[in-house]
């Protein structure tokens, strides 16, 4: 059943929209100063993916491993949609500007419209003010993502895809309309091409579309095939585009390599992956632990990793592989126990910043962070026992199924081959649901509850959220952070 243009696009007060616009200011403000501020060699894995994207600029199309790119990592057989729109944008800094700075400042405005993008699905989903307003504020508050879109990383273009791939999604399921699921095909397959994390978050989408409208989606299309404007034609050739790249990267490497996503050593000989210092720091520590390499061959190659950071953590990463092959065998922590660990972690690396650098929150303080989540989840729970609310099914079945299969599929594997509980647990693998998780939680917080408690307790989380972002951030920074 279509929805009337009213309930798609709510009128909302002048107040409202007063502060999304102060919120929405105050969040580029903070980005940009990030941006133009934050040394290099800060921002997480930022060397790699600024080094991958001028490789990218040199052609129009996409370069080969070689020599030249052999310490970034692979640059074939990836997902590159990103460091290929990097590289061409690249070729815009006319300013004076460092090429550094331009793409880092090309982040922000991403951040912005990802940002612009959340505001777009909490009105079209939520009818309160409230529960717009709190989830404005956490969405522009959360301090890793308010880092990270002042960097150039590939989670920036796939954060802002996934919020906008679930904003069509749910229009099409208010409206039924040929261009809302064009729109959301277009934008998941541009997800697939960005980051491989954002595969789990695409079955989901298509997970629950099929669900639901398998009976009406094959009218939708035929509907919209009999459109005779050209702009829906291009954007079906640009669909069918992304669909043969998504063909070509992942069942090609299928095929070849047996895997999705194959590894380094996959591709390259082992001579040139020693050149690269992430898969120098994973082989190290696998070999000593396998027994193929003793202690001090280990730490001798550990210790040609150039990056301080990273040969630092290998070389506590070695100390725990020791550690653990010395120690009585145990048996491995069961998927519960694993699952209060994961939180703690991604607690602490969503609300605290993990990079080459790292700040993170005192216990007290993340506590209360931990005490609103628990709240809000409980009186969601609690209050929509019968059913979840109208629209609000599919973020909630997103959410849980990308959590779950990133905890429970990802991360926990990674544990059970390295034995290292917070290896490759970070806040910035959790931003694809971040949206769809604030949602819920606003929503189960305020949602026609009392008008004192929407302003006692959404005042007190807006006020947790807004301190624990920027103003933390500049209380615990030292001149190390500074470029």
């Amino acid at each position: 059943m279509r929805v009337p243009p009213s309930i798609i696009q709510p009128r909302l007060r002048r107040g409202e929209q007063f502060v999304f616009l102060l919120l929405f200011i105050c969040f580029g403000i903070k980005t940009a100063w990030l941006a133009v501020n934050i040394g290099r060699g800060v921002f997480p894995d930022e060397s790699t993916w600024f080094g991958i994207s001028r490789l990218f600029s040199a052609n129009l199309l996409p370069p080969s491993d070689s020599a030249a790119s052999y310490h970034l990592g692979l640059i074939t057989h990836i997902p590159d949609l990103y460091f290929w729109l990097m590289g061409r944008l690249l070729h815009l800094n006319v300013f004076p500007l460092a090429d550094l700075i331009f793409l880092r400042l090309v982040n922000v405005a991403l951040g912005l419209t990802a940002i612009f993008f959340a505001w777009r699905l909490i009105t079209l989903l939520v009818d309160s003010s409230a529960v717009r307003l709190l989830f404005m504020v956490m969405m522009t508050s959360t301090m890793m993502l308010t880092f990270i879109y002042g960097a150039v990383n590939y989670d920036n273009l796939s954060t802002l895809l996934a919020v906008t791939s679930l904003y069509y999604l749910s229009r099409f399921f208010m409206e039924h309309g040929y261009n809302d699921l064009l729109g959301w095909a277009l934008l998941t397959l541009a997800g697939t091409m960005t980051k491989n994390v954002f595969l789990p978050y695409a079955a989901a989408m298509v997970i629950i579309l099929t669900a639901r409208e398998w009976k009406t989606l094959l009218a939708v299309i035929a509907g919209g095939l009999r459109s005779h404007s050209w702009l829906n034609w291009l954007k079906l050739l640009a669909l069918l585009t992304l669909l043969a790249l998504n063909l070509n990267l992942y069942l090609g490497n299928l095929l070849r390599f047996g895997q999705l996503l194959p590894t380094m050593n996959m591709v390259l000989p082992l001579n040139a992956c020693l050149q690269n210092r992430l898969f120098t720091r994973g082989y190290v520590v696998r070999e000593f632990k396998n027994g193929r390499l003793d202690w001090l061959a280990a730490q001798r190659l550990a210790l040609r990793i150039r990056n301080p950071a990273d040969r630092a953590d290998a070389l506590n990463m070695l100390l725990e592989a020791r550690r653990v092959r010395n120690a009585p065998p145990t048996a491995p922590m069961s998927r519960l126990s694993y699952s209060r660990s994961w939180l703690r972690y991604m607690f602490a690396r969503t609300y605290g910043v993990a990079a080459q650098l790292s700040m993170y929150k005192k216990p007290g303080l993340i506590r209360l962070y931990y005490a609103f989540f628990i709240l809000a989840a409980a009186l969601f729970c609690w209050r929509w026992r019968p059913g979840v609310p109208p629209g609000l099914g599919p973020p909630l079945f997103i959410t849980l199924f990308y959590i779950t299969v990133l905890m429970q599929m990802v991360n926990y594997d990674i544990y059970s081959q390295t034995g290292m509980v917070g290896l490759a647990i970070t806040g910035r693998y959790i931003f694809p649901v971040l949206a769809p998780l604030y949602i819920i939680l606003a929503h189960g917080l305020l949602y026609r509850m009392p008008r004192w408690w929407q302003w006692t307790a959404g005042g007190a989380v807006a006020l947790l959220f807004i301190y624990g972002d920027f103003p933390w951030f500049l209380q615990h920074l030292t001149p190390l952070w500074l470029g």
